[in-house]
């Protein structure tokens, strides 16, 4: 896209991307109110894992996260990096998965 031979017509996130800030999402590109349709990277641990271990390894995440280099990686493959608490994770999956349960509690009702 960046030799002009492409042209994005809208990214699938609801806001537009750090990788690509001149595309606008597709909500607003294609007039789709409430579109946001894509997919993330994150971690998970065993239940009962200990909140003080959790909260370890969330800190060196994000202080990964926090090193250019990979900043850059992440933007290079249209990725936004970001590194949210475990709490910050759960509530952004939430709308998801309660999408989900809904989806598959119509397919097993027929």
């Amino acid at each position: 896209m960046k030799s002009g031979r492409l042209k994005a017509l809208g990214v699938s996130f609801a806001r537009r991307s750090a990788a690509m800030p001149d595309v606008p999402p597709l909500a607003e590109a294609a007039n789709l109110p409430g579109f946001d349709v894509g997919a993330w990277i994150g971690y998970s641990a065993p239940a009962g894992t200990p909140r003080e271990v959790l909260a370890r390894l969330s800190g060196e995440i994000q202080k990964a996260m926090q090193a250019q280099d990979l900043r850059e990686r992440y933007l290079a493959l249209g990725l936004d990096p970001v590194a949210n608490t475990p709490d910050e994770m759960m509530a952004s999956c939430a709308p998801s998965r309660r999408a989900t349960a809904k989806s598959c509690a119509k397919r097993t009702s027929r």
